[in-house]
């Protein structure tokens, strides 16, 4: 059930972090959202824990950067035609639009637990008129602050998505017209690097801007119907949350070809980086931080391209590693194949249960509530899966580039 790349053979690991990332942003929202009496858990550890779950959605976002930009990382590096635009916007279209209208349509008018503005409150339920559909139909709900955030919750970050495909192409191509002339492949190499450095700036002005010039009604407010919002979710102040995933798509490239010389023991530094910046940010953050125009956000973004790098980067081992072992797990794979419809999925469904009374309330009804809304979600996700999303893939496979052969010693 795993969902063939793009480009290039499989990479072991990648639907078991697609899973974990939509299972991470699942159990916030229901911790969020599900129980009836709005009483969350209270003890100290969960309640310090489960908001960092939204960090899922950066995890998102530095594999879009990693998967996306590795066919333009690899036409630099090879000094080989770049893959053509116009399949690649087909192929974008076809992997997020179909399915997500299907979803939108069934919580708009089915479940009717779309998200619809009220002054500056959001709420779900009826009242999702045309206007509004037409908005998140074409992905522009976000840039008005009497829309922002409505319909599908956590369908803001398509939003973001959506620029960063439309973007990408342009940037690669532009830096393909310049590593092409050079027959040094270490110019190439920089060359390559440079959309992410981009990025990098955009999405750390972006969080400038968003605190200093167009600042919150109170901290970390960043789902209210005024501009601080609307720059908040918008693309300018997510950019960065892309560069480092694209940073691994040019090390990946270059592993491929042989000429990536890891040092022998950069997992343990990984690693312990990845639990330092984790630390660093827990102990510095506050609850709802983790969505906002925080620099600890770009911190994680590197904590999650450490992650990607330790799953798609060499052991010294010739068996996989155990965090990939772990990952090829066969039902983290099938739940990362889904992965997409249960991100779209679960949020109308958590309002849905709740608003209709089966969920349970306190803090010992969060594991019920996970069970049951997760349930549900897998199996929503699964049918639309393969009514939708499977058949549409088969479309998108027409316009895949041929897989590069591993050369010895590759795999």
């Amino acid at each position: 059930m795993a969902t063939r790349p793009t480009f290039g053979s499989r990479i072991a690991g990648i639907e078991g972090l697609r899973a974990l990332a939509a299972g991470s942003i699942l159990v916030y929202h229901v911790w969020l959202y599900s129980s009836p009496d709005e009483m969350r858990v209270e003890r100290a550890l969960l309640d310090r824990v489960l908001p960092d779950l939204q960090f899922g959605v950066t995890l998102f976002f530095t594999l879009s950067g990693f998967l996306l930009y590795r066919v333009f990382a690899a036409s630099m590096l090879r000094r080989e035609a770049p893959p053509p635009v116009r399949g690649y916007l087909r192929n974008r279209a076809l992997r997020i639009v179909p399915v997500y209208w299907v979803i939108l349509l069934v919580t708009a008018y089915v479940l009717q637990t779309a998200l619809v503005r009220e002054g500056p409150d959001l709420r779900s339920g009826p009242g999702f008129d045309a206007d509004l559909l037409l908005r998140s139909l074409v992905f522009v709900q976000n840039y008005d602050p009497s829309t922002v955030v409505t319909g599908i919750g956590p369908a803001w970050t398509l939003c973001v998505e959506v620029v960063f495909y439309l973007l990408l192409p342009v940037l690669a191509l532009a830096a393909w017209s310049i590593a092409r002339r050079s027959p040094s492949r270490s110019v190439r190499r920089l060359v390559a690097l440079s959309p992410a450095l981009l990025l990098l700036a955009v999405g750390l002005s972006g969080k400038a801007a968003a605190r200093f010039l167009v600042p919150p009604v109170a901290p970390y407010e960043g789902f209210l119907n005024d501009w601080h919002s609307v720059l908040e979710r918008s693309f300018l102040c997510q950019a960065d949350l892309f560069a480092f995933g694209m940073v691994v798509a040019v090390a990946r490239i270059d592993w491929e070809d042989g000429v990536l010389r890891l040092p022998r023991h950069w997992r343990a530094l990984a690693a312990a980086t990845i639990v330092a910046g984790y630390a660093l940010t827990a102990r510095a953050t506050h609850f709802g931080e983790q969505l906002s125009y925080s620099g600890y956000k770009t911190l994680m973004a590197l904590v999650c391209a450490l992650i990607v790098a330790l799953v798609v980067l060499p052991a010294p081992e010739a068996r996989p590693p155990l965090v990939v072992r772990l990952l090829e797990w066969r039902p983290l794979v099938a739940a990362g194949a889904i992965s997409y419809s249960l991100f779209l999925w679960h949020e109308p469904l958590v309002r849905f249960m709740s608003g209709h009374g089966l969920t349970f309330g306190g803090a010992a009804g969060l594991p019920a509530n996970v069970l049951i809304a997760g349930a549900a979600a897998v199996a929503l996700s699964a049918i639309s899966y393969r009514v939708v999303e499977a058949n549409v893939l088969r479309l998108k496979a027409r316009t895949h580039a041929p897989a590069r052969p591993a050369s010895p010693g590759r795999t």
